[in-house]
């Protein structure tokens, strides 16, 4: 049974909720029938999910009484309310999306970064230690390339609230890289990863780190929770980031299995296994589900 995302009843507020389904769901038996349940009692009004392969998300948003934006076969874009799918050059890595939430106009972008080159298999990830040789690193393929596709994500935002006027902003989904308010040089070493680190700069706000400041206490490791350690360094990799809304609430949702600091958890249910155990699990993904509410940002 969906736990709802805990949040104040003022100010009035949207849930978002960012999910990679992990290859459209072909890795866990029933997944389709899994993936609703993960969903249908959320009461999302903005779902932006990843690896929405083989026509994955069109059914999905169907059960759930959704439309559904999405360019490409990657990333997409479900509401309950009306939303437009806007084109862009960021095929395959992004998809947006103006939706008209009761807050009004919101632009919504579902984002799935580059995955080779994996940033935390070069800087310690699981040991800890301080890496003192990223600046020279720092043009690595992976990382460049990640920081090109967020910056012509930022680019095509522009372009797009210039023909449709201001609105706020959502940018998240599976980034395949941590964030800089996480490598800081005490929990994790002290990386400044580009890619989260420019829209940081841009003047976006990590709703779950808004909400959960301290990476110590709410690590939110939302990959791979269902491989070993000794298969996988974990990470917070998967984002929600906002411009021109406030995170009242934030959460990770879904399972884990030997991860005992729960805080900013909230668990799903259900028998799930670590690869290669997992075809029968109850929560259909390698990834955490991320959730945020979001209220208008005062102006002034």
């Amino acid at each position: 049974m969906t736990v709802p995302l805990p949040s104040p009843s003022a100010p009035p507020s949207i849930r978002v909720l960012t999910w990679n389904i992990w290859c459209g769901g072909r890795e866990v038996a029933h997944s389709a029938a899994k993936q609703i349940d993960v969903l249908r009692d959320q009461c999302a009004d903005i779902v932006l999910l990843q690896e929405a392969w083989e026509g994955s998300a069109a059914p999905l948003a169907a059960a759930l009484d959704m439309g559904v934006a999405q360019q490409g076969y990657d990333n997409a874009v479900l509401s309950p309310h009306p939303a437009r799918l806007i084109a862009t050059g960021t095929d395959p890595y992004a998809s947006a999306a103006i939706v008209s939430t009761f807050l009004g106009e919101v632009l919504a972008w579902s984002v799935h970064l580059a995955p080779w080159d994996y940033g935390p298999y070069r800087h310690g990830a699981s040991a800890g230690e301080k890496n003192t040789a990223f600046g020279a690193e720092r043009e690595v393929p992976g990382e460049e390339e990640r920081a090109e596709q967020i910056r012509s994500v930022l680019t095509e935002t522009e372009r797009i609230l210039a023909g449709h006027g201001e609105m706020p902003v959502i940018i998240a989904g599976d980034f395949n890289v941590p964030s800089p308010q996480d490598w800081n040089g005490h929990h994790r070493p002290d990386v400044a990863w580009p890619a989260t680190q420019i829209l940081l700069d841009a003047g976006y706000a990590d709703a779950f780190r808004d909400i959960h400041p301290d990476p110590g206490a709410a690590p939110g490791l939302t990959w791979a929770q269902i491989h070993t350690l000794e298969d996988e360094p974990r990470d917070r990799i998967d984002f929600i980031f906002t411009r021109g809304l406030t995170a009242v609430a934030a959460d990770h949702y879904g399972s884990v299995i030997d991860d005992e600091n729960r805080t900013g958890f909230t668990e799903h249910g259900g028998s799930n296994a670590y690869i290669p155990h997992h075809a029968d699990n109850a929560f259909p993904s390698d990834h955490l589900a991320v959730r945020a509410a979001l209220a208008a940002t005062p102006v002034g």
